[in-house]
């Protein structure tokens, strides 16, 4: 991989990291989120106009969907456990399920390489599942685990997408209808977006940059790789995270990373 490639897919996952550690660290998650979304889709709007999206709307509503759970999930998770355990479980569950899902639905069978990624990444998502049992945060591991699903779910039906379309202009729409969705939840709060507005503006800028340095790899260096060394997120996310970690957090963090490099072998 070309240094540059390296450099931007390393800034990445930095960003990636740091959003979530600010939405994590912030009083009123689902607001923050909502407030990211809306102003992710206004930063990408000059993409949906010069790139038009439409002819895949509805991929961008069934992207939306899976991104309102992902967003409803990862809140729950955030506010029932610390960073160091659900980030990397969230994280490291949906290369998992994606590997599982195109054995069992897709019949496409997998290298001896994926199936022991696979197999190292259960093995370190059930390390740190059984660290945040020990901890007391078994109801924060299973919205974790459905985060990684959501993850998982949104990231195969906007793979296809941006096989018809530019990504700079399917991005920003999907965003902005997923913080319509969320404010559902909301039920019609609005006052509560006003204090969000800080931390929100910091994620979309966090979420932007990261997704759009990555889209900058991809155009330097093959794509498995520049994807499998996103997933060093997890340890930076790991290091990020202020409460205390114990040696099965870490231990679990670089099996999932290990095992994300395997199944892209």
């Amino acid at each position: 991989m070309p240094a540059q490639a390296l450099l931007l897919v390393l800034l990445a996952a930095g960003f990636h990291a740091a959003w979530n550690l600010t939405l994590h660290e912030t009083s009123d998650r689902l607001a923050a989120v909502i407030v990211s979304g809306f102003v992710a889709g206004i930063i990408l709007l000059p993409g949906a106009i010069i790139f038009p999206p439409w002819s895949v709307w509805p991929l961008i509503a069934l992207s939306a969907l899976a991104e309102t759970a992902y967003s409803l999930f990862l809140t729950r998770a955030y506010e029932r456990g610390s960073l160091g355990l659900t980030y990397p479980l969230a994280r490291g569950t949906a290369p998992l399920l994606v590997t599982l899902g195109a054995w069992g639905l897709l019949a496409q069978v997998p290298s001896a390489f994926t199936l022991a990624g696979a197999a190292t990444l259960a093995a370190g998502l059930a390390i740190i599942a059984l660290a945040g049992r020990r901890s007391g945060q078994l109801v924060a591991v299973g919205f974790a685990l459905l985060t990684g699903g959501a993850i998982a779910t949104y990231a195969l039906i906007d793979a296809r997408a941006v096989q018809r379309v530019a990504p700079l202009g399917y991005l920003g729409p999907v965003l902005a209808l997923t913080s319509l969705l969320l404010l559902i939840p909301l039920r019609g709060k609005v006052a509560r977006l006003r204090p969000a507005l800080g931390p929100g503006v910091r994620i979309a800028f966090g979420s932007v940059a990261a997704y759009l340095l990555v889209l900058w790899a991809f155009q330097l260096a093959p794509a498995g790789p520049v994807a499998t060394l996103r997933e060093v997120s997890v340890l930076i996310g790991l290091l990020l995270s202020s409460d205390r970690k114990s040696w099965r957090l870490w231990v679990g963090a670089g099996l999932v990373v290990f095992g994300a490099i395997l199944t892209a072998l």
